[in-house]
């Protein structure tokens, strides 16, 4: 009986005096299971006096995202015993599926206890279904058909949600070896999903594809925070009635849970150009205009007068740096002058539309007939899966003789018979000497105004030696000596190391970087626009684009590419905006 007794009073101060046997520093999570997308709650506790220490959370990094942190400060008086709790509330996003373990946490000299999260996949339409607040989804077009290297794909991103949102943020998508170009402004709409009103958010975004071969496109990532419950706004003791009439003393929004989600990705394989295609210049498009100012016609021509006529390319599924120069041929009988050609891009919210334009002047020599030639531009119908051509026809006109004339027939060649070089000669020495005369006199009326203009004349070649002086020193190609920062170094070590290794696409992408680092206010988009701005390297940047474009798969040494740019990058002297605006196509035919 006594042994019993001293059991029972032993086990009623060991419960009276646990709290001094517990851990010092506990752990805990608000939810066991989540899905992927969702986030969780760690909370953590501590039972000793605040001594300055926080949770140690980079041991956290591996497995999650840190959203944020709050904390606060408990204290109670039982029986006369003061006792404090420091806690933390930290919010956590997975950043994948699967049992992920958040492992102790020090603070200060205690650890918490390893906890055991387990993180499910969730596909969007679970989330639909489920009736959640706000829900992604995505479209990529086309699917189930080939792509082609450059063609355009419709990649469309559209935002559920039928709570308040108090703020959000997509990240991505991310795409390599791709041109990403976003479509006009986002949409935004109302639509009905299983019986509940949502409001819809709706981007646009078109993809170009830039080398063939497997293609990924990651998900987009939300992250954003749903309203809260809303408050009342109190009346302030020092505002007058009339402010708080006019901010009407309403209610003020808090912000609520946070909400991060993320859409599936996609993989598609990316064909090179189509090995039935025939024409010049890769141009997969899913409709193609040639047309000119003539469409039902060419004006009158006559002998010496100019006549403007305007080239237009315009392709659906292109941009305007993709679209081949325009090529004029040589004709007997007429002169061209093309001035400087102009690129646009637009779109219709769906497609990017690029158009090529070009004015040239035609100048007739002389009158008669003459024959413009046609003009034909191949290019392959993504719709149709098969090649096309459009095509301006070749015009035949009259030129008229000039206005107020006729042509100046051409001169007949004097014979020696009839020429009598004595008086000609005599006829040549009066005229010389009676030019020296008139000269000298009107040099002897103006010099006053001679000698000023010489004095005006060396003062402004002394202003031009000086501010000669003060310019920037420029390098060998022309253009002004790039300072060597980190990045521009970075970049030139990237083209040495991936031309060792003879990796074209790694060669390519650095290139381009240290071009963009070269000229970053108007850096090249492509390895075509980068060959129309440097004066050295046009052949090696094209035996690079066969290594990465072609059908049929070469090997590419680097040797080459690097001797002619390890002495840098040369850029033209007439590189300017507008010089730099003609791009040559990216894909061009190969002739193997």
């Amino acid at each position: 009986m006594m042994n019993i007794k001293t059991t029972i009073a032993t086990f009623i101060v060991l419960l009276l005096t646990s709290q001094s046997l517990w851990a010092d520093v506990s752990a805990s999570l608000n939810r066991q299971t989540v899905y992927e997308g969702d986030t969780v709650s760690l909370n953590i506790t501590t039972n000793k006096s605040g001594q300055g220490a926080s949770p140690d959370l980079s041991v956290l990094q591996q497995d999650f995202d840190i959203l944020g942190t709050a904390t606060s400060q408990q204290t109670s008086i039982i029986n006369g015993k003061r006792s404090e709790s420091h806690q933390w509330n930290i919010e956590l996003a997975p950043k994948h599926a699967g049992e992920l373990t958040v492992p102790p946490i020090r603070v200060g000299a205690d650890a918490t206890q390893a906890l055991t999260l387990q993180v499910s996949a969730q596909p969007d339409a679970v989330v639909a279904e489920a009736g959640q607040p706000v829900f992604i989804k995505t479209q990529l077009e086309p699917l189930g058909s080939p792509v082609y290297v450059q063609q355009q794909l419709r990649y469309t991103l559209q935002l559920f949600y039928r709570e308040s949102l108090f703020e959000g943020s997509f990240d991505g998508p991310h795409v390599e070896h791709a041109l990403v170009e976003r479509l006009g402004e986002d949409v935004q709409y109302k639509t009905t999903v299983n019986g509940m009103e949502y409001r819809v958010v709706e981007r646009h975004i078109a993809i170009f594809p830039e080398q063939s071969g497997m293609f990924s496109i990651s998900p987009v990532t939300f992250n954003g925070r749903l309203a809260g419950q809303s408050q009342q706004r109190m009346p302030s003791m020092f505002m007058d009635d009339m402010l708080e009439r006019f901010f009407s003393n309403t209610t003020v929004t808090a912000p609520g849970k946070r909400v991060r989600l993320r859409s599936e990705g996609y993989t598609l394989e990316v064909k090179p150009r189509a090995a039935v295609f025939t024409g010049d210049y890769w141009l997969p498009s899913e409709q193609l205009m040639l047309t000119d100012s003539w469409a039902s016609g060419p004006p009158e021509f006559r002998s010496g007068v100019p006549v403007t006529r305007t080239l237009t390319l315009q392709a659906k599924g292109l941009e305007s740096t993709h679209l081949p120069e325009f090529t004029l041929p040589e004709t007997d009988g007429v002169r061209l002058y093309p001035e400087q050609p102009v690129y646009n891009n637009r779109t219709d919210g769906e497609w990017v539309i690029g158009s090529r334009q070009l004015t040239v002047a035609y100048v007739p020599s002389a009158s008669g007939m003459l024959t413009i030639p046609a003009m034909r531009i191949d290019w392959w119908d993504t719709s149709a899966k098969q090649q096309k051509t459009a095509e301006l026809p070749a015009w035949t006109v009259n030129v008229l003789p000039g206005d107020g004339a006729t042509d100046t027939p051409p001169p007949v060649p004097l014979t020696p018979a009839v020429v009598d070089p004595e008086p000609a000669l005599d006829a040549l020495a009066a005229a010389d000497e009676t030019g020296r005369v008139d000269w000298l006199a009107a040099v002897k009326s103006r010099w006053p105004w001679l000698l000023a203009g010489l004095v005006m004349l060396a003062a402004m070649l002394l202003v031009w030696q000086r501010v000669n002086f003060r310019k920037v020193p420029t390098t060998p190609g022309g253009s002004a000596a790039p300072s060597a920062s980190p990045s521009h170094k970075a970049a030139r070590s990237a083209v040495h190391q991936a031309c060792q290794a003879h990796d074209p696409a790694a060669a390519a992408n650095a290139l381009l970087q240290w071009a963009a680092a070269s000229w970053p206010q108007d850096p090249p988009r492509n390895l075509g626009a980068l060959m129309q701005q440097l004066s050295t390297g046009a052949n090696e940047i094209q035996t690079l684009e066969r290594a990465l474009y072609s059908a049929a798969a070469e090997p590419w040494q680097g040797d080459a590419l690097w001797r002619v740019f390890d002495q840098g990058l040369q850029i033209k002297h007439d590189t300017g905006p507008s010089a730099r605006a003609g791009l040559s196509p990216l894909y061009p035919d190969w002739k193997t």
